[in-house]
C-alpha cells in the first residue's frame, strides 16, 4: 500500500528531500509531521516549520488558519508517518535479515550477545538499541529510544543496507509497537524474553503491556510477510511465552528456551562464578562472561535465534565466548580495589532482586546496593524497589536516578513507603555523593551495586540532560583513593 502523505506530494507536483517530525531540523523540501507528545505539541511549531523551508505539513488537527503550506490532516498519524518512512527510505529492511527482540528484560544482553554471534560468523550487523546505534561494531548515534521512531528508524536502516549489512537485530519495545513504529519491517526472526512489571504508566495494565509485545509475532505470523523460513524463539519458563507459543502453532517456526520447563533448548550443569557462567545445552558446553542465571535465559535466545539465522552451534560458541560484557548490565568496574563493585540498569523491583541473587552465592562480606527511582514513571514500582533494597541489602544509599521534572522529595517519600521500619539505609539526594559514601563504606570482599542507570551517560534534572555516568564516577573515586594511598 503506497503512502498516502506522499501521494499527496506527488499530485501537487512537491520535490520532496526529506521527512521529520522535529521543527528544528527542517529543511527546504521537507515534509513535516506535527506530532503531539507528552512534553511538545508539533502543532505549535508548524509555522517555524514553514518559515525553514517545510513543503507540506501532517497533523491530526485541523487545518490551521493562514498555514501558509499544503496540509494534511490524518486520521492516524503514526500510521501514516511509517508509510512514509518506508517508502521514502526504499523500503530497507526488506533486503536484510531483520531479527526483533521484545520482552521486559533480557533485550540488550540478548542483542550483544547476537551481534558478537553473528560478527564471528563473518557477517556485517546493525543493532538498534537502548544502548546505542551501531554498525559493523562502529556506533552511529546514542540511542533517544530503544527503538526510533518511524521516521530515524528507517533512515537509519537505509544506511544499514547501503553500509551492506546482511543482519539488523533490533530491541523492540512495547512503545514501538503501540505507536506503529515498526509498522512495514518484515521480521525473519522474533524473540521473546519474558514479561515483568513495567511500563504501566502509559499501558495501564499488565494484559495491554502483553497485548503490546504480541504484536511482534504477529507480524512474524502475519501472510503478508515474504520472508522464508520466520521463526520465533519463545522463553518456555515464561508463561506469557506459554500464550506466545499457543497463538503461533501452526503459523511459523517455534523454537523454545529455558531452563525449567520442556524446551528445545534448555541449560543444564549451570556453574556461575563472578568471571562468568558456563552451562550445558543440550549436551554441549558453553561460556559467557555474563553474570547470573538470568544470561543463562539470554544466552539461549541469542543460541537459537543465531541457529534460525543459519549460524553453527561452533561459531555460536565462540561467539558466545568472545563477548567480555555488556555497558551497564552488572558491569564490574575493577580498578583493583579489595571490594567488587557493579553498575547495573536495574530499574524494577525484579530486577533489582536479580542483581541481589547474581551476587548472592558468592558474598562474603556485605552487599551495598545505591539506587533511586525515575521521575515521571510508573510510581507503583517505587515502594517495591524500597522493600527490596532494604530486606535483601544490607546497606541501602537512597539517591536520585532521572527525577526528570517530578520533585524529588515526592519520589523519595513513594520509595520510603517500602522501606518502613527499616533502619539500614540513608538518604542521599546527589547521586555522586551517594556512589561515593557507598564506596568510601565498602571493606574488603564487599560487594557494592549502583542500580538503576546503567549505561546512560546523563542524568535528567528538570528538562535539563547534565552529563553524568555512574561508571566514570566509580571509576574516579577509586582512581583518587589509589593516589591517596
Amino acid at each position: 500500500m503506497s503512502s498516502i502523505v506522499l501521494s499527496e506530494a506527488t499530485r501537487l507536483g512537491l520535490h520532496i528531500t526529506g521527512l521529520t517530525f522535529r521543527s528544528q531540523e527542517v529543511h527546504p523540501g521537507s515534509i513535516f509531521f506535527a506530532l503531539k507528545g507528552a512534553n511538545a505539541d508539533g502543532n505549535q511549531f508548524i509555522n517555524e516549520a514553514v518559515r525553514r523551508g517545510a513543503v507540506m505539513v501532517v497533523s491530526a488537527q485541523p487545518r490551521p488558519e493562514h498555514c501558509p503550506a499544503p496540509y494534511l490532516q490524518s486520521t492516524d498519524i503514526d500510521r501514516d508517518m511509517a508509510d512514509a518512512a518506508y517508502e521514502f527510505y526504499g523500503k530497507p529492511s526488506n533486503e536484510m535479515q531483520m531479527i526483533g527482540i521484545t520482552g521486559t528484560k533480557g533485550k540488550t544482553s540478548i542483542a550483544y550477545l547476537l551481534e558478537s554471534i553473528l560478527t564471528c560468523a563473518g557477517r556485517k550487523v546493525g543493532v538498534l538499541g537502548t544502548v546505542n546505534y551501531r554498525m559493523g561494531g562502529k556506533v552511529l548515534c546514542a540511542a533517544p529510544n530503544t527503538t526510533p521512531a518511524a521516521i530515524p528508524l528507517f533512515n537509519l536502516l537505509a544506511q544499514m543496507k547501503e553500509g551492506g549489512c546482511q543482519n539488523v537485530v533490533m530491541e523492540v519495545s512495547s512503545h514501538a509497537l503501540d505507536q506503529q513504529r515498526v509498522k512495514h519491517i518484515w521480521y525473519d526472526t522474533a524473540v521473546f524474553t519474558n514479561l515483568q512489571r513495567d511500563h504501566l504508566d502509559y499501558h495501564h495494565t499488565f494484559e495491554n503491556y502483553f497485548l503490546a509485545k504480541q504484536k511482534l509475532f504477529e507480524n512474524l505470523a502475519d501472510p503478508a510477510n515474504p520472508k522464508p523460513n520466520r521463526t520465533a524463539i519463545i522463553n518456555a519458563d515464561d508463561p506469557y511465552g506459554k500464550r506466545l507459543i499457543n497463538l503461533l502453532k501452526g503459523r511459523v517456526n517455534v523454537i523454545t528456551f529455558g531452563l525449567e520447563k520442556e524446551a528445545d533448548l534448555k541449560a543444564t550443569d549451570i556453574c556461575e562464578s563472578l568471571e562468568g557462567t558456563s552451562f550445558y545445552v543440550n549436551g554441549s558446553p558453553l561460556k559467557i562472561h555474563l553474570l547470573g542465571r538470568h544470561n543463562v535465559y539470554n544466552a539461549l535466545a541469542a543460541y537459537a535465534a543465531a541457529r534460525a539465522n543459519g549460524i553453527d552451534e561452533e561459531t555460536i560458541r565462540l561467539g558466545l565466548a568472545a563477548l567480555p560484557g555488556v555497558p551497564g548490565r552488572m558491569e564490574r568496574i575493577d580498578e583493583g580495589q579489595d571490594f567488587f563493585t557493579f553498575v547495573d540498569f536495574a530499574y524494577t523491583d525484579e530486577s533489582l532482586n536479580r542483581a541481589l541473587d547474581t551476587v548472592a552465592p558468592f558474598k562474603k562480606g556485605r552487599t551495598v546496593v545505591v539506587f533511586g527511582c525515575g521521575g515521571q514513571r510508573d510510581r507503583t514500582k517505587r515502594p517495591l524497589m524500597g522493600h527490596t533494597a532494604c530486606t535483601r541489602a544490607d546497606y541501602v544509599f537512597l539517591t536520585n536516578d532521572n527525577p526528570r521534572c517530578e520533585e524529588p522529595k515526592k519520589i523519595f517519600n513513594d520509595i520510603l513507603q517500602g522501606m518502613k521500619g527499616a533502619n539500614n539505609y540513608e538518604l542521599v539526594p546527589d547521586r555522586a555523593e551517594a556512589i561515593r559514601r557507598a564506596l568510601s563504606s565498602a571493606q574488603k570482599n564487599d560487594i557494592v551495586i549502583i542500580a538503576g542507570k546503567g549505561h546512560e551517560d546523563y542524568q535528567i534534572i528538570g528538562t535539563k540532560k547534565n552529563h553524568f555516568s555512574d561508571q566514570e564516577t566509580v571509576r574516579a573515586f577509586l582512581h583518587g583513593r589509589k593516589r591517596n594511598v
